[in-house]
């Protein structure tokens, strides 16, 4: 059966994969990460489900930890 609630969060993870995925491969505290998260929170964006198109740099680097800890099933499973 569809589950359009699965499809939301999916949407939602892919696109927070979307924007952290060039800096997951840096350790933490690498140098430029604090740059490139101001860098993509001054940018606008197509956010799935939001009327918003921002998003925020500590959202972005929160994210970024929670993918390190466990992955992209950590960015499916989470919402705000």
């Amino acid at each position: 059966m569809h589950d359009p609630d699965n499809d939301h969060r999916q949407a939602v993870a892919l696109f927070r994969y979307g924007l952290i995925a060039d800096l997951i491969h840096l350790p933490p505290g690498s140098p430029g990460i604090s740059a490139q998260l101001k860098a993509k929170a001054e940018q606008e964006h197509s956010i799935p489900g939001s009327r918003r198109n921002r998003v925020a740099a500590e959202t972005l680097r929160d994210w970024l930890k929670r993918y390190r800890r466990g992955g992209f099933d950590a960015l499916l499973k989470w919402t705000p």
